[in-house]
């Protein structure tokens, strides 16, 4: 078999960069093209020039997005282009929406960030919602605006040898000059003489060549120059670290970690007690209309228990409390219940229960699956005076500190009570036999509420206080596994 001669490795190496050089300056174009295209529909254009956006956006993409209607819904997930409320000049930032907050504001974040950032954005802050992204076509912009000229000068050089190559003749085509000299000359009125020779033919050929490489240049130089004043720049900006995770830049729903985790397990009610002001007590589930506070103090809008990745801010109980939802319901006899809290109080204090709200001294009330706080340690079943039966932590929980609490209850079998197991910090601490309960109408609350007196000379109810902060209340109607338990704390 005979080996091929160098002049067709040379012919074969020419058509493979004359090919490879088109289908770059087709790709090329037809980027330029999709990204200067929307600007005729009047959709703004931005050069993304930092990097928290990534994967889902690189630096040197051109995202493309529809102006912001006055009247327009914010859809938490999805990516915004916005005015940053943080800088002291105007500066547009390419970020997602991950939460609106009861305030009515919205947090946003890059997807490359493990914070959200720091200064909440208003509707009026938003100038367009991301619609399409373009890869890659703004570099050159990016490295001009930033003075990367070394990048740039490499980029326009093979640019310009691409569009030169591309420009070629293969052995076997017809000079691409020809119909243009044809079109030419039929209304010249000289005509030019005929050529006389292959010579003269590919003398003419590598004019055109020449032109068509200066033509290459200012091609190039016009892209970036016109892109410089047509597109916007825009900063995706990094907090103090980074987490690369792979969104979508068109992902519909997007929520920060530990709410996430609550959400996958369908909580009946969510209270992420996140109010700065005024006296609502709002649930993330959207199953019931605002709970209110009420009675002694509760003091709002101070720091959360979660970590820097689930901001969010807490109440702080000191003889008030909070009753969850207006409405009454009559709770199943398997539920969770589910919150954050942080006491140095030795005081007995009463976390959450389930009460109807009767008052009247004729009329004593109902109230059980109460959560209490003895001298540090999680008390439940403080709801009946007589056949009571309690399930206590060993250890105690007013140490300053936030912790996580989960208790659940299932029925017992046969005529004994429910089983309740207590978990502290993901980590199950407790588990017996609780006092039976009973069925009624009645509503949760947090921080204020009853438990059953003394003894059966003193069965009047007893009402208790807590001392401290609670965050991120959830109840559920079901029992949550350990390991979903765990998974909760985990995403804190």
């Amino acid at each position: 078999m005979a080996r091929p001669s160098s002049q067709t490795t040379l012919e074969w190496a020419e058509f493979t960069a004359v090919i490879g050089a088109r289908i770059y300056r087709a790709m090329l174009l037809t980027l330029v093209a999709i990204a200067f295209a929307p600007l005729l529909l009047s959709w703004q254009a931005y050069v993304i020039k930092t990097a928290s956006m990534e994967p889902s956006i690189d630096v040197g993409s051109v995202a493309l997005a529809r102006p912001f209607a006055a009247d327009e819904k914010v859809d938490v997930g999805h990516v915004y282009m916005f005015r940053d409320p943080s800088a002291d000049t105007e500066r547009i930032l390419v970020h997602r929406v991950v939460e609106l907050r009861n305030e009515g504001d919205y947090l946003t974040q890059g997807d490359a960030n493990t914070t959200p950032d720091t200064t909440p954005i208003v509707a009026e802050d938003i100038t367009g919602r991301g619609i399409l992204l373009v890869p890659y076509i703004g570099l050159p912009i990016v490295w001009m605006q930033s003075g990367q000229w070394v990048l740039l000068g490499i980029w326009l050089s093979l640019t310009v040898a691409a569009f030169f190559l591309a420009a070629r003749n293969i052995e076997g085509e017809p000079p691409k000059w020809t119909m243009r000299r044809l079109l030419r000359e039929k209304f010249r009125r000289t005509p030019r003489p005929p050529v006389e020779s292959d010579t003269e033919e590919r003398v003419l050929a590598r004019g055109t060549l020449g032109v068509l490489g200066v033509r290459a240049v200012l091609t190039t130089l016009v892209l970036c120059i016109a892109g410089t004043t047509a597109f916007g720049s825009a900063n995706a900006t990094y907090t103090s670290s980074t987490n690369n995770v792979a969104n979508t830049f068109t992902a519909g729903s997007w929520q920060l970690p530990y709410v996430a985790a609550v959400t996958t397990d369908n909580p009946r009610g969510f209270w992420l007690l996140d109010e700065t002001s005024g006296t609502a007590v709002r649930d993330r589930s959207q199953t019931y209309l605002d709970g209110t506070t009420r009675d002694g103090t509760v003091t709002r809008g101070l720091p959360g228990a979660h970590t820097a990745r689930n901001p969010g801010t807490s109440f702080r109980f000191a003889g008030g409390g909070a009753l969850l939802h207006p409405s009454e319901i009559t709770p199943p006899s398997s539920h969770t219940v589910e919150l954050w809290f942080k006491t140095t109080s030795t005081q007995e204090g009463y976390l959450i229960g389930f009460e109807d709200q009767s008052t009247s001294i004729f009329a004593l009330g109902n109230f059980n699956r109460t959560v209490h706080m003895d001298d540090g340690r999680i008390v439940v079943g403080h709801w009946t005076t007589t056949g009571r039966s309690l399930v206590t932590t060993p250890a105690r929980y007013n140490n300053g500190a936030w912790h996580h609490l989960v208790v659940t209850s299932v029925p017992g079998s046969g005529s004994r009570g429910p089983t309740a197991t207590i978990y502290l910090n993901g980590v199950q601490v407790a588990q017996g036999e609780t006092s039976s309960l009973s069925a009624f109408n009645g509503q949760w609350q947090i921080g204020e509420g009853r438990r059953a007196g003394a003894s059966f000379i003193t069965p009047f109810p007893v009402e208790r206080t807590f001392s401290g902060d609670i965050d991120a209340v959830a109840v559920y109607h079901s029992a949550l596994s350990a390991a979903r338990v765990k998974a909760h704390y985990d995403a804190r």
